[in-house]
């Protein structure tokens, strides 16, 4: 009886001695799933991170670009505008001028009648 009595002791701290090995190898497989988890989370971040960073220079580099176009587009209405505008302007002084030629062409042929017929009432008068 004794004898299974230590029999059934050293069974049974056998069984002891395999399930905390058995625990510690769980452990230790947890601990590495974890480890693993924390590098993958890790990675995923700075993946992310990277990301939104890329993303950012983007929208940056776009909101620049257009608003360098718009910057160009105001610069060529500015341009266009003073040019239309000297144009009217230069249009105006020109029809100002044929006006006043115009004029003084009308007022010569007055003149040119009046004297022609002064000519011609003093022939005949």
């Amino acid at each position: 009886m004794q004898r299974t009595v230590t029999v059934l002791r050293e069974e049974l701290e056998a069984a002891h001695m395999e399930r905390a090995r058995q625990v510690q190898d769980a452990a230790a497989t947890a601990h590495i799933e974890l480890q693993q988890a924390r590098a993958t989370v890790s990675a995923l971040r700075d993946a992310l991170e990277l990301a939104r960073a890329d993303q950012e220079a983007a929208v940056k580099q776009a909101t620049l670009g257009t608003m360098a176009e718009v910057t160009q587009l105001r610069e060529a209405i500015v341009v266009l505008r003073e040019q239309l505008e000297q144009a009217h302007a230069g249009k105006e002084d020109a029809v100002m001028q044929m006006a006043a030629a115009h004029r003084a062409e009308l007022t010569h042929l007055h003149e040119t009648v009046r004297v022609l017929r002064d000519e011609l009432e003093a022939r005949h008068g």
